[in-house]
């Protein structure tokens, strides 16, 4: 009698177990968060017009779930410009974005603005990525006034991370595949389709839903297509694809591949004009019995980066 298969490292990891979903189920979340949080800033602003003047917020007022989603990418986009501009590693850049993408899953940002909450992700993916910097070396760099807030919500973040602070990206496996494709593939080509895979389309994968839904290595080699695609050496690649995994399946993986960068150039960025009227909007139904809009107002260390 044969053993059982053993699964591999990625099939044990958290990230596997709790975070992969199909395009449904994120909608399904992110729609059911939005109601609720809706729900509970109306009750919380209703007990306030109650007792004096408040400004009634229209229906039309509140955030949907594709605006909620569209303001975090605007700022997981700032968060990918700030780590190239502060020399931060991919690595440290990619579990960042990721960080942001696993918190405002579950939490709205009528509760936590991500211009918060992205500086929190940053620190804490330079612990997880063994990149660690001071919070005063963080602060300086990044010349905040203060690092109160970022420390403040530390737990809330890995709270919301469920404590799961590994992240796998698709940097690893675009680098192995890399060294793999070197004995079919020109290493001079190789290198331009790399280059482009890992600079420009690897990030922009990591902004849209794709690391939800696939795999890391299925990421990493949905970028080699694409950008072998752009350059005018696809078929280097694919035909690397056929050669390692064979006939059959080759068709499954390039259909894949396909489904992977059609959900890629299909969804646009968002301008800093769409991020600026979401955010407008954002301001006024912020939820005043929030953790962090109390401690807004409360605290006099409070500080973030002005980004809109």
């Amino acid at each position: 009698m044969s053993s059982p298969k053993k699964p591999q490292i990625y099939e044990e990891s958290t990230q596997y177990q709790h975070w992969r979903f199909s395009p449904e189920q994120l909608w399904d979340i992110r729609n059911k968060r939005t109601t609720e949080a809706i729900e509970r800033v109306k009750k919380t602003r209703g007990k306030e017009l109650e007792a004096d003047s408040t400004e009634v917020i229209r229906d039309e007022d509140y955030l949907s779930a594709k605006e909620e989603l569209a303001l975090c990418r605007f700022y997981e986009k700032q968060l990918q410009g700030m780590c190239k501009h502060l020399k931060f590693s991919d690595m440290v850049m990619a579990t960042a974005v990721i960080y942001m993408k696993r918190f405002f899953l579950y939490n709205t940002v009528m509760d936590y603005h991500p211009k918060d909450i992205f500086l929190t992700c940053l620190f804490l993916a330079t612990k997880s990525e063994s990149e660690r910097i001071s919070i005063e070396d963080f602060g300086k760099k990044l010349r905040l006034p203060s690092t109160v807030s970022v420390l403040n919500l530390e737990f809330t973040v890995s709270q919301g991370l469920k404590f799961q602070y590994y992240v796998h990206h698709p940097f690893r496996p675009a680098y192995g595949f890399f060294l793999d494709m070197q004995q079919t593939i020109d290493v001079k080509i190789l290198k331009v389709i790399y280059k482009q895979a890992v600079n420009q389309t690897i990030p922009d994968i990591l902004l849209q839903d794709l690391p939800l839904i696939y795999q890391p290595s299925q990421l990493a080699l949905a970028a080699l297509v694409h950008a072998s695609r752009e350059n005018g050496y696809e078929e280097h690649v694919t035909g690397y694809i056929h050669k390692k995994f064979g006939e059959k399946d080759a068709g499954h993986l390039l259909n894949m591949m396909e489904r992977i960068l059609e959900f890629l150039t299909s969804d646009k960025a968002v301008t800093h004009e769409e991020a600026k009227k979401i955010d407008y909007r954002l301001r006024i139904v912020m939820n005043p019995e929030s953790a962090l809009y109390v401690s807004i107002i409360r605290s006099k260390d409070y500080c973030s980066l002005t980004l809109l």
